[in-house]
């Protein structure tokens, strides 16, 4: 996807520029989600970013792109996703973010993209009862809990499995010990891509699916009055 615009208000969300009407409308890519459509709107410099990456929620971009998206790379998705304007440094969106990026990037992998909407559908609605401030309130940061929901989908888990049970913990716990191990306070970013690096290695211990994956340095600092400097493993450097 393309990055967007910083502080963006009006005009072009990738760029600011004023936009243009053309005079019949034309195929073009959307910079937000990667949709074909026609439009007779773009940007000076050519930017076009669909009707739907306007107004929908962070939770519709995040199942639009993810279904979209032909990557294995789960920590390549969420950066692309944490650009698009509808994602706020901080929010339980990010509980999505996490599963959907995974499951996407593990069904393309697996060569089963139809299986993706199905996939998305249950981890937005398994996400859901998941609010904002768990990780400080509950104890359990709705990042982790996004990598249970991701592996219980990716095994079939049920509260009657054996296996798959266990998996679907172990990937909770696993997560949960990644990040009480970096510590507080909150950033949503640093979060999800420590869950998303313990999925990326799950997946090919106990899944047998090899994924993209690897972390670089952050640049939502600037963002975050609560960012811990020196002590994110994201802003010393990649993982």
């Amino acid at each position: 996807m393309t990055p967007i615009a910083p502080g963006y208000r009006s005009g072009c969300v990738v760029c600011g520029a004023a936009l243009e009407i053309l005079e019949a409308a034309q195929p073009m890519t959307c910079g937000g989600c990667g949709a074909r459509v026609e439009s007779a709107v773009r940007c000076r410099s050519g930017h076009f970013v669909c009707d739907a990456c306007h107004s929908g929620s962070a939770k519709d971009v995040i199942e639009r792109v993810c279904l979209a998206t032909e990557d294995t790379d789960p920590l390549a998705i969420s950066r692309a996703l944490m650009r698009h304007p509808t994602l706020k440094m901080h929010g339980p969106e990010h509980h999505l973010l996490v599963p959907a990026a995974f499951l996407a990037a593990l069904a393309n992998a697996r060569g089963e993209p139809g299986e993706k909407r199905r996939l998305l559908a249950e981890a937005r609605r398994r996400s859901e009862p998941v609010a904002g401030g768990f990780c400080g309130f509950q104890g359990a940061c709705g990042a982790a809990i996004g990598a249970g929901i991701a592996v219980s989908l990716a095994t079939g888990a049920t509260p009657l499995s054996v296996e798959p049970w266990s998996l679907a913990n172990a990937a909770t716990a696993r997560a949960l010990d990644a990040l009480a191990r970096v510590g507080g306070p909150r950033c949503c970013k640093r979060n999800s891509w420590l869950v998303l690096l313990t999925l990326v290695r799950f997946a090919r211990e106990h899944l047998g699916v090899t994924l993209g994956g690897r972390g670089e340095p952050c640049t939502f600092a600037s963002m975050n009055r609560e960012c811990i400097g020196e002590r994110c493993p994201f802003q010393r450097g990649s993982r």
